[in-house]
Parts: structure tokens; C-alpha cells; sequence
């Protein structure tokens, strides 16, 4: 397999080991793994990643939480999606609105 080597400044490489510890891997996995997002993204998006690159630490941290955000909610979505996917439907096919409110206190109510 190739090496890549890469020149970092202390904060990130402070980071990274940080980093690696917490998830018990790799400092190696780690980067090839953030390299291959980077690579995967299009190049106007890697030009507007440098671009906010050049406007600070403050900018990049606000980037990153709209970036992670972006990727938990389609996580849940999939999640979700893959949970509606087995789930037994609880009611008929156009269920009354008794029929509804039943099965929801049923469902709510404390067994005793």
C-alpha cells in the first residue's frame, strides 16, 4: 500500500493523537480516511473548504459543526428509514380516528 506523508502544525497533530486514542485507531487510519472525504467531495467544494480555511479557526469550527450536523441527520435518516423498513404496521389500512387514539392510549397508558 502507497505511504503519504503530510507536514501539520502542532495543534493538529495534537488533535489527531487525541483523536486516535479516543477511537483506538490509527493515526494513519485516521488520515486516510479524512483524505478520501476530502478527495471525494467536488472541486467546488474543496474550494470553499480553503476558502474558509483562510478565514480562521472561527469560521472553520462554525463549518464544521453545519458539516456535522448535515452528516448526523442523514445517519438518522438512514437509520430510520432502515428501522420503518421492519417495523409491523400496529393499525389497518385507513384506520378511524377512534381506531387511532385507541391504539395511541394503549401504547401510552402504564401497564398495571
Amino acid at each position: 500500500m502507497p505511504t503519504l506523508s503530510s507536514h501539520v502544525d502542532q495543534l493538529t497533530a495534537q488533535r489527531m493523537a487525541e483523536t486516535a486514542k479516543l477511537e483506538d485507531r490509527k493515526t494513519s487510519q485516521i488520515t486516510a480516511a479524512a483524505l478520501r472525504w476530502y478527495l471525494s467531495l467536488s472541486s467546488g467544494a474543496r474550494d470553499a473548504l480553503r476558502r474558509i480555511e483562510a478565514l480562521g479557526e472561527t469560521e472553520v469550527q462554525e463549518a464544521s459543526w453545519a458539516v456535522s450536523r448535515a452528516l448526523l441527520d442523514r445517519e438518522y435518516r438512514t437509520v430510520l428509514q432502515a428501522g420503518m423498513a421492519k417495523a409491523e404496521p400496529r393499525l389497518g389500512t385507513n384506520p378511524s380516528e377512534d381506531e387511532i387514539m385507541a391504539k395511541a392510549v394503549r401504547l401510552t397508558s402504564r401497564r398495571r
